[in-house]
């Protein structure tokens, strides 16, 4: 049960409805964003749909590597599975109105339920075909004719990926590349989905960010939560009791807690005039609402001037009630390790300042780029037809012991209470552990 001084402190923050950040026209020696490429790469696989006679696509879970890895993983973090649904924002987009290709919402989380399905050997393949699917509109499952995915490697300085897109359809069972690779650069809001930690320090910087991501991945600087002074404190407890992390190569990690166990984390702020929004996520789920948005777009929890540290004790679920985390068992565990399902075994922090005034997009924006902030958000809302979904999508535009993963546990009372938060667009700190490698 929560205290009363917990309760009047504890504030959650409604999301902002529109991405920061200026989304300018890229410089001619700048590579493009990754909305931005998926949004320019998006128009020709709706051609080669239709050149296939595709009826219904679906988009897999991207495999990523950072440069020197000796292959491709399936949990890099968030961003596997992030790509897949931009890709699928932008296929929406970029379908035509008159008779638009089927395009499947989130085919990973079937992808996850289907037994032995697998996009990376062909009987593994053969099993995504038998699964019926729901379409990105309506109520309608269907029969996938074919699937896209692909792979995005990180470089050594984190600054860009080189991306490639693969498609196998039904008859032939093999996987193809579409089109050539292409470049895109990376910016501070992928630094936390990629599992990278970094905190500024008064620097508001796509550039510095990741520089800084870079610095603490080659060891080069402290990890955040390493350094005494970071904008905002974790501190993760089991059983009541903080638990020690360990950092190595740039990373920090923390012992998997025992089946049964009580986890909790103790967020604390510093001393600035900062007005703070953090978004804590477990197994890239929210702690709020269960959300699997990218951070920019998550609701968040947040620290005002003067805010003393509080307990967050389960994913808070509506503003009365929250489902306290648990360790799971060895079985529980094993099944949330999802072949096409977000990153399991991580907890995540990423921290927002409050914005000070409001943006200005450049009237000159081109259509490019206002598509790329509705693909930026990786989410489809749920409409009756085509036609609707995509109004919505540019009205936005325009807008021995057992132990192992921590999941959800009985529902508990958690009074809290609700405020408005809009943030900078760049977050001023984004820090991982991993507690539990499948």
């Amino acid at each position: 049960m929560r205290t009363r001084s917990f309760v009047n402190k504890l504030v959650l923050a409604v999301a902002a409805l529109l991405l920061g950040g200026a989304w300018r026209a890229a410089g001619a020696a700048e590579a493009p964003s990754l909305e931005r490429g998926l949004v320019g790469q998006a128009p020709a696989l709706i051609e080669h749909f239709k050149a296939n006679d595709y009826k219904n696509v679906g988009v897999l879970k991207f495999l990523v590597a950072r440069e020197g890895a000796k292959s491709f993983s399936d949990n890099v973090g968030t961003l596997n599975l992030m790509m897949a649904r931009r890709l699928e924002v932008a296929l929406v987009l970029a379908n035509e109105p008159k008779r638009p290709i089927g395009i499947i919402r989130n085919a990973s989380a079937v992808a996850a339920r289907t037994k032995g399905a697998n996009h990376r050997t062909p009987l593994g393949r053969k099993k995504l075909f038998g699964a019926d699917y729901p379409l990105a509109w309506g109520k309608t499952e269907v029969k996938a004719d074919a699937f896209v995915t692909g792979t995005a490697q990180i470089s050594k300085d984190l600054r860009k990926l080189t991306v490639s897109l693969y498609i196998f359809d039904k008859r032939k069972n093999a996987s193809e590349q579409v089109g050539e690779d292409f470049e895109v650069r990376n910016d501070a809001g992928k630094l936390a989905e990629m599992n990278e930690s970094f905190a500024l320090r008064g620097l508001f910087d796509d550039g510095e960010a990741v520089k800084t991501a870079a610095q603490v991945n080659q060891k080069k600087a402290q990890h955040p939560l390493a350094d005494g002074t970071p904008p905002v404190h974790l501190t993760v407890l089991y059983g009541g009791k903080p638990v020690r992390v360990e950092y190595r190569d740039g990373k920090a990690f923390l012992p998997e807690p025992k089946e049964g166990q009580k986890v909790a984390f103790l967020l604390g702020r510093d001393n600035s005039k900062a007005r703070y929004g953090a978004v804590l996520k477990v197994n890239g789920e929210n702690t709020i609402d269960h959300e699997r948005q990218p951070d920019f777009h998550c609701r968040r929890w947040v620290l005002d001037v003067g805010t003393k540290p509080f307990l967050i004790k389960g994913y808070q679920v509506d503003d009365k009630t929250a489902e306290e985390f648990r360790g799971l068992s060895p079985s529980e565990s094993k099944a949330r390790e999802m072949n096409y399902g977000a990153d399991v075994g991580t907890i995540s922090l990423t921290v927002f300042r409050e914005r000070q005034k409001e943006e200005v997009f450049d009237p000159l924006e081109v259509k490019e780029q206002k598509r790329a902030r509705v693909v930026a958000k990786a989410q489809l809302p749920e409409k009756a037809s085509y036609k609707a979904l995509k109004a919505e999508l540019m009205a936005e535009a325009n807008e021995g012991e057992t132990r192992g993963l921590i999941g959800e546990g009985k529902k508990v009372a958690s009074k809290v209470r609700i405020v408005t938060f809009k943030p900078e667009p760049i977050p001023v700190m984004s820090v991982t552990i991993v507690y539990y490698r499948p």
